[in-house]
């Protein structure tokens, strides 16, 4: 696995490539270790303090979304 990049935007990209590279792949196990790097990536981006978020093309299926994502994401859109 290769180290995080740090900064959003670069972050971000990685979550599409992620996403991308989930729908190429069939196979549980592989589906499982990039569901891993993308969550990785969810919790980094939120650190930073995530303003955009992603595209619909740029997610995994909802079932497969990490959790943190929901949450964070349902806090910011309640907040004034």
């Amino acid at each position: 696995m290769n180290p995080l990049p740090s900064s959003t935007p670069q972050l971000e990209e990685r979550l599409g490539g992620l996403a991308m590279k989930f729908r190429g792949t069939r196979r549980h196990a592989g589906r499982r270790v990039i569901a891993k790097e993308y969550a990785q990536t969810v919790d980094q981006l939120i650190r930073n303090g995530w303003h955009e978020m992603p595209r619909p093309e740029d997610q995994l299926p909802d079932d497969w979304m990490p959790k943190a994502f929901f949450a964070y994401w349902s806090k910011r859109q309640a907040a004034p």
